[in-house]
């Protein structure tokens, strides 16, 4: 399964995750653990409770957000996270259960992840993935995730064997 978590606005949490080796809900609120809810319509009670909203369709998509993370997300699971502007992006992998952390940061909800691979440059995907991966949610499972996979898959033995040609 591939997944694309987004590092706050403007990716304001970018260096922090890859340099911690996690992914989090950069989300300002829900300052407590939500691995006690199980379905999505319990997941919706917290949205609807926590950001006051009565819009079924934000509702809706806070709410989808939030499980997929903490409850459809796995382990072993690959992850895209986008840098500024979505010029770059890291390909990591799963590698623990939803927690929470009672920290000072908006950074409460995390997956540590195992980071596999930096600076993948955007122009690798074909437009269609560049308009998928560019989708406005912070979490969310691509259109084309096999296509991804194949893209990175070869710009990562197009750049291994560039460097045997250089080294």
């Amino acid at each position: 399964m591939l997944w694309v978590c987004r590092a706050g606005q403007e990716a304001a949490y970018y260096d922090e995750y890859i340099n911690t080796s996690l992914i989090a809900i950069p989300w300002q609120g829900y300052n407590y653990d939500l691995s006690r809810f199980d379905t999505l319509s319990l997941f919706r009670e917290v949205v609807i409770n926590e950001k006051g909203l009565d819009n079924r369709t934000s509702v809706s998509n806070w709410a989808s957000q939030l499980f997929a993370f903490c409850k459809q997300m796995k382990q072993g699971d690959y992850v895209l996270i986008p840098s500024f502007h979505s010029k770059t992006y890291a390909l990591s992998e799963i590698a623990s259960d939803y927690r929470y952390q009672d920290v000072s940061s908006d950074l409460h909800h995390v997956r540590y992840v195992t980071v596999l691979y930096k600076d993948i440059p955007r122009e690798v995907f074909s437009q269609g993935v560049q308009y998928s991966l560019g989708a406005y949610r912070t979490i969310f499972k691509p259109n084309h995730a096999d296509e991804i996979i194949a893209t990175i898959h070869d710009w990562i033995n197009n750049t291994l064997s560039k460097g045997a040609e250089n080294g």
